[in-house]
C-alpha cells in the first residue's frame, strides 16, 4: 500500500487527514482513536516506532481541542483534576523507567482480561454513567491513587487507558459519562505529550505526516466533543461499549496469536 502512496500523493493526503478526522471524532467522544490513526499510519510504510511518534503527535492536537471545547463548555475543573495530572506524571515517569528495564509482555495476558470485564460489566449495567450516580471515594484521593496507577500503565504498555479512564471516574466519583469522558481526555493529553516529548527526543516523529493528519484530528476532536455537550451521555455509552468491544477482539487476538507464533 505505501508503494501506492508514494506514487499518489494527493491521494496519501487525503487519505491521512480522512483518518485523522475520524480518529480524532471517535477519540473526543470515548478514547480508543490510536485503533484508527496507528493501522492508517502503517500503511505509509514508516517503521513502528516512527508510527508510534507520529501518532502522539497528531493526537495530542486533536486531544487538545477536545480539551479546550470541554473546558469552554464548563465540562473541567482543572482544580479538580491537577493531582492526577501530578500523579499521572509520577506514574508515567516509573512506568517509563521500568518499561526500559523489563519486558511489558505478560501485561498481554492481563489486560485482555480487564478490558472484557469492563465490556461485561458495562453491558449488565445499562445505566451506569448515564445519571449521575454513587460517590465511592473523594476526588482527591481518587486522582492521587488512579493519576499515578493509569500514568504507570499508559507508559508501560498502554493500550485501552482512555476507556479505564472513563470507567473508574464512572464508577467512583460517580460522573456520567459527559463528565468522566472530558476528565479523561485532559489525562490523556498529559500522556500523549509525556510520550511525545520522549518521541521527539529520540527523533521518532514525521512532522509532514503527522500535521497532515492533525489538520483531520483537530476538526474531529472539536466535532466529536461538540457531538457529546450536545446529545450527553446517551451518545459516548454506545460509543465507549464500541471502542471497549474492539479492544477486547483485537487484544486477545493479539494474545492468543503471538502465544501461537512463540510455540511454533
Amino acid at each position: 500500500m505505501h508503494v501506492f502512496f508514494e506514487q499518489h500523493q494527493m491521494v496519501l493526503y487525503g487519505f491521512l487527514i480522512s483518518m485523522g478526522f475520524l480518529a480524532g471524532f471517535i477519540d473526543a467522544i470515548a478514547g480508543g482513536g490510536g485503533l484508527i490513526s496507528v493501522p492508517a499510519l502503517t500503511l505509509t510504510g514508516m517503521p513502528i516506532p516512527l508510527v508510534l511518534g507520529t501518532n502522539k503527535l497528531q493526537s495530542s492536537i486533536g486531544t487538545s481541542i477536545a480539551v479546550y471545547k470541554y473546558y469552554k463548555d464548563g465540562l473541567i475543573n482543572f482544580r479538580t483534576v491537577y493531582r492526577g495530572l501530578v500523579m499521572g506524571f509520577i506514574g508515567a515517569f516509573a512506568g517509563a523507567t521500568l518499561a526500559n528495564h523489563m519486558s511489558s509482555k505478560f501485561m498481554s495476558y492481563i489486560v485482555p482480561f480487564l478490558m472484557l470485564l469492563v465490556f461485561i460489566f458495562n453491558l449488565f449495567n445499562e445505566s451506569l454513567g448515564v445519571e449521575k450516580g454513587k460517590q465511592r471515594m473523594s476526588e482527591l484521593a481518587f486522582f492521587s491513587i488512579f493519576g499515578f496507577i493509569w500514568g504507570f500503565y499508559d507508559a508501560f504498555f498502554g493500550p485501552g487507558v482512555g476507556n479505564f479512564w472513563i470507567i473508574s471516574i464512572v464508577f467512583f466519583l460517580g460522573y456520567t459519562f459527559l463528565n468522566a469522558s472530558g476528565y479523561a481526555k485532559v489525562l490523556n493529553l498529559k500522556s500523549n505529550l509525556f510520550s511525545l516529548a520522549i518521541f521527539l527526543y529520540y527523533g521518532k516523529v514525521n512532522f509532514v505526516i503527522g500535521l497532515l493528519m492533525a489538520c483531520g484530528s483537530l476538526c474531529g476532536g472539536y466535532l466529536g466533543a461538540k457531538m457529546v455537550i450536545l446529545r450527553g451521555s446517551k451518545l459516548v455509552r454506545p460509543f465507549f461499549m464500541i471502542i471497549v468491544g474492539v479492544n477486547v477482539v483485537i487484544l486477545f487476538y493479539q494474545m492468543i496469536f503471538s502465544r501461537v507464533g512463540s510455540l511454533g
